[in-house]
């Protein structure tokens, strides 16, 4: 009877142990589930949040059904858009996916000789230079 007793023993001192890191890795994986999914979502909803409340007039949007409009007017869970000359819709706030930047609004680093649309640079002047060599 003693040496069963002697053999069980380890037995349920590594049952033990197992439980304690079948609860870890639980713990870990719910974990990288927050840090990975849950955590990035809210962050990303509370900007979508704050990018609705920033709403104004004049605005251009884009919308969840991939409309582009104009923001004619504010309300509180609402946005009135003109989509086209004469035409308005009302949409739900949520319903704004982005706001489309200012064409003049770009986060652009290039410099402004370098760009192609600058008025100074001349895409004609290396034609001429090789008419020149020609003649």
């Amino acid at each position: 009877m003693q040496g069963t007793t002697n053999l069980a023993q380890p037995v349920e001192a590594a049952v033990g142990g197992g439980t304690l890191q079948s609860i870890l890795m639980i713990g870990l994986l719910v974990l990288v589930f927050y840090l990975l999914i849950i955590r990035p979502q809210q962050r990303r909803r509370k900007q979508q949040m704050d990018m609705q409340s920033r709403l104004r007039p004049g605005q251009e949007v884009l919308t969840q059904a991939g409309f582009y409009g104009t923001v004619v007017e504010v309300r509180d869970s609402e946005v009135e858009l003109e989509i086209s000359p004469g035409s308005r819709i009302r949409i739900l706030k949520a319903g704004i996916a982005d706001v489309v930047p200012e064409p003049g609004a770009a986060d652009d680093d290039t410099p402004v000789e370098d760009r192609p649309d600058f008025p100074g640079k001349d895409s004609g002047s290396d034609g001429d230079d090789k008419n020149d060599g020609s003649k």
